[in-house]
């Protein structure tokens, strides 16, 4: 177990404020009737489009970088959305903290909103896991299994995300995020096998404890988890906006 104090940040990009109107990013919609049909995609560009699972369609970001070709192998990440996780979080998201650094380093970033206002741990989750088969049937996840990664309450749905999938992720990160239901908290005794990285910024007071409470009990269980603390940061993280150092955790799980 680790847990970090880091005072002060002198990053300034703030989550979700990149404007969703950016010269890069295209939009495409899915045939609802054919959710196998791969997305439209440009190389090192963001793209916006839906598709059907289990009769419900899904909205998503979807970025990939330079040299991708459809049916490629690349780290896949699986980033799920703060607040309401609608669309325009997601992309604010996905273009302001991930892109830049998967354009870098080559990583596919694949971004679902919550259909119709139902969050990623209020009944969502279910559908995720046929989302991700959608993915899979165009980008080979390396190492077999996304990394996933979620702010806020997305960083709750992560941990339902890997309470429900176990076998179906290879590392956790979220900024911030904890196991909220007594049925996530109990499923981390099947996540030993799983990294896990927590971050929450020193002054978000109600997120902290269970952060706490979480690194204690994945300790105590044999588990690989970090939590930092940033000293003087609210809810919003400007030290975790520009996607360095999550990206760094990332690549260290390769």
């Amino acid at each position: 177990m680790r847990i970090t104090t880091f005072l002060g940040t002198t990053l300034l990009v703030l989550l979700g404020t990149v404007a969703c109107g950016s010269t890069t990013s295209a939009e495409v919609r899915e045939t609802p009737d054919v959710p196998t049909t791969p997305p439209v995609i440009e190389p090192g560009t963001t793209a916006v489009g839906a598709v059907e699972i289990d009769g419900v369609m899904i909205d998503y970001v979807t970025f990939v970088p330079d040299g991708f070709s459809i049916g490629d192998e690349a780290p896949l990440l699986l980033a799920l959305p703060p607040g309401g996780q609608d669309l325009d979080l997601a992309r604010g998201v996905m273009i302001g903290t991930y892109t830049p650094e998967a354009t870098r380093l080559g990583w596919v970033v694949v971004s679902p909103a919550a259909p119709n206002g139902e969050l990623f741990f209020q009944g969502s989750e279910s559908l995720l896991p046929g989302f991700l088969d959608w993915v899979e049937s165009w980008v080979a996840p390396e190492g077999g299994s996304p990394h996933v990664a979620g702010v806020s309450n997305g960083g709750i749905s992560t941990f339902r995300y890997a309470a429900q999938n176990p076998d179906r992720v290879l590392s956790m990160i979220t900024f911030p995020g904890f196991p909220r239901s007594d049925d996530d908290k109990a499923a981390l005794d099947q996540l030993t096998d799983v990294p896990i990285r927590m971050f929450v910024g020193g002054i978000d007071t109600d997120w902290i404890p269970p952060a706490e409470e979480t690194v204690a009990t994945f300790t105590d269980l044999g588990g690989d988890i970090e939590l930092t603390i940033f000293d003087r940061e609210g809810h919003v993280m400007r030290s975790m906006s520009d996607g360095v150092l999550l990206f760094e955790q990332l690549e260290s799980f390769r």
